[in-house]
């Protein structure tokens, strides 16, 4: 009798709960399966790393391949030369260089310096007119362009370097001009001309004598500028640490 109610009372429980729908088994299925597969997201990762490795690799590549095009169109900034293909450093050169000139060339630029200096604090300019005027006139004296351009060759410079000597050149004899005019006597000119007979022949002093004034006026502006430069480098602010 006893077990007959247990029975019924089973069957009634069984009977009340809530019948699993055929959808709902899918779902738990679906579930099921996702805790046992691994997520692809980790493989998508991975492909993503090997992307940006490759990227990274062959930027590299390219970057290397660029430096190597620029040093062998640039050597000649690293590398000054060779002997039976062992190559002379430009540091080495410069090195050399620097024991034999050094303090020829570092006198050269404070001169440059102080010259620019003046010329800016006087507000003196010189024209590219006024330049080229120059040149002319010395490529004339030369004989020509020809005989102009070898004499630069011969002197180690450029036809740029040139144009820089005669911009300072025309700077340094305007700040002298502006201390005060110089004068040229008809003595001074006259005692030129005998004691240069030998460069004259056959001429007469009227005939030189506007050649003659032009060349003693150069050597005054040289004289004065070699006073003024000694002046104002005395006074100048300069360190060396060669």
């Amino acid at each position: 009798m006893a077990k007959d109610t247990s029975k019924k009372t089973i069957k009634k429980i069984t009977q009340t709960m809530p019948k699993t729908s055929p959808k709902t088994k899918k779902a738990v299925k679906v579930i099921k399966k996702m805790r046992v597969t691994p997520a692809p997201k980790v493989v998508t990762v991975k492909r993503k790393l090997n992307a940006i490795l490759l990227v990274k690799i062959l930027l590299i590549i390219a970057i290397g391949v660029v430096i190597f095009l620029l040093v062998q169109k640039n050597r000649g900034l690293f590398i000054a030369g060779t002997v039976n293909k062992t190559p002379i450093s430009r540091w080495e050169l410069n090195a050399k260089m620097a024991e034999k000139y050094a303090a020829q060339t570092f006198e050269e630029i404070v001169s440059e310096k102080l010259l620019a200096e003046n010329l800016k604090k006087n507000k003196i300019v010189v024209t590219q007119e006024e330049v080229q005027a120059e040149l002319a006139k010395i490529k004339l004296q030369y004989g020509g362009e020809e005989q102009f351009q070898a004499a630069i060759v011969q002197f180690g410079m450029t036809e740029e370097k040139a144009l820089q000597s005669i911009e300072q050149s025309i700077g340094l004899k305007k700040i002298i001009e502006a201390q005060g005019k110089i004068e040229i006597s008809d003595t001074a000119i006259s005692q030129y001309f005998t004691d240069n007979k030998a460069n004259y022949t056959g001429k007469k002093l009227e005939d030189v004598a506007v050649e003659i004034k032009e060349i003693l006026y150069q050597q005054e502006i040289y004289t004065k500028s070699q006073e003024w430069y000694s002046e104002i480098r005395k006074n100048a602010q300069v360190s060396s640490f060669l």
